[in-house]
């Protein structure tokens, strides 16, 4: 189940029209556990670094998009690190340069969605 929702990942991301290459650069899968980390260029070259820890339910356990320009500075980052419990959606937020901001759970395809929209 773990393998099966990777390779739907790596799929999404490799048909995506905005994505140039996608470099895997670790993957594991365990009995109850799994976690993928790649980065993807994209057509203006930028990059996506995705990384998702997730329980053989699927459940996301751990995630984070990280979008960055081709100078490598934050464009904005998609996380649920355990901080800014101020915010409704704890843990799950947003960075856009230097502000944070609450934001729901995205889906890794609501991220090339809106990465997409943008370049």
């Amino acid at each position: 189940m773990i393998e099966d929702y990777f390779e739907f990942l790596k799929k999404v991301a490799k048909k995506n029209p905005s994505v140039k290459n996608l470099r895997l650069v670790r993957e594991f899968i365990g009995v109850n556990r799994g976690f993928i980390r790649f980065v993807i260029e994209l057509r203006d070259d930028s990059e996506l670094h995705v990384f998702e820890y997730v329980d053989s339910s699927l459940h996301k356990i751990d995630y984070s998009y990280h979008w960055q320009n081709k100078e490598k500075l934050l464009i904005t980052r998609w996380d649920n690190a355990p901080h800014h419990s101020e915010f409704e959606t704890f843990p799950h937020h947003l960075h856009e340069g230097d502000n944070i901001k609450p934001s729901d759970e995205p889906t890794f395809v609501e991220i090339l969605k809106k990465i997409g929209e943008r370049i």
